[in-house]
């Protein structure tokens, strides 16, 4: 006999990655990376080009994860 599972309840989410995107130089692709805090060389993932990038400032990204309880104070309130 089929055993009857539980319905899941909802998981809220437990932290966070901030997503940027730079323009390839090289063909205009926008290439997404995860919170880049040092400078440095990036292939495309498109034309396979590297370019350097200006890095984000660390100080700022720790301010919005602080506001967002790291992400845990983003989740729609309806659903907690």
């Amino acid at each position: 006999m089929a055993e009857r599972k539980r319905p899941l309840t909802p998981v809220p989410p437990d932290g966070m990655e901030i997503l940027f995107f730079y323009q390839c130089p090289h063909c205009g692709r926008h290439v997404p990376l995860v919170s880049p805090t040092e400078a440095r060389m990036v292939p495309c993932d498109a034309c396979g080009q590297g370019f350097p990038i200006i890095p984000v400032d660390e100080h700022g990204l720790q301010y919005i994860r602080i506001m967002l309880g790291n992400g845990r104070a983003a989740a729609d309130p309806d659903f907690l």
